[in-house]
């Protein structure tokens, strides 16, 4: 006989969707997949939470690459799932910018996400751009910063944009 196959089943069913409307789950499980989040709490009109700073390199090697999380949105829902990259040590930024990818898409993995291979190239080749994904918008940026460079990567819920109206179908589904 056969041995049964494992399917992957996602911590949830929704996509984006659930993520973004679901501020309090959503940081929970950050937490519990080991992004060690702070608490979701209002700070200057929003609600925030922020994952403790992660080495994305050898953290004896100083200056230490390191990649950073925040989640921002009202009581209830996240507009934006924000994670940055700061590369200061310029000799280990290749192995830091595996370890980002890892670090970014292992989560959109287990929540079931997709965006995964276009966030994966934009990083990968340090390239500004943005997108559409069902549920989310995305955008990578890349900026200067003392010492290095910063490498950003954000979703957006698409209707949490500042009065912007979603263009094509009612459902804020867009690709």
């Amino acid at each position: 006989k056969d041995a049964p196959k494992a399917t992957f089943t996602p911590f949830v069913t929704g996509g984006w969707a659930t993520v973004f409307d679901n501020a309090p789950e959503t940081v929970s499980l950050l937490d519990r997949m080991g992004f060690r989040m702070s608490g979701y709490a209002p700070v200057r009109g929003q609600y925030r939470a922020i994952a403790q700073a992660t080495p994305m390199a050898d953290p004896s090697v100083s200056p230490v690459n390191m990649g950073n999380l925040i989640v921002e949105g009202d009581a209830a829902r996240l507009n934006e799932v924000r994670f940055s990259l700061d590369l200061v040590h310029l000799e280990t930024s290749p192995f830091a910018k595996t370890q980002f990818i890892r670090w970014v898409t292992k989560p959109m993995d287990q929540l079931g996400l997709d965006g995964k291979d276009a966030v994966t190239a934009a990083i990968q080749t340090e390239s500004a751009t943005t997108g559409h994904l069902t549920g989310a918008d995305y955008r990578v940026t890349r900026d200067k910063i003392d010492g290095g460079r910063r490498l950003v990567v954000t979703f957006t819920r698409p209707e949490a944009k500042s009065g912007q109206q979603n263009q094509g179908s009612n459902d804020g589904n867009r690709r």
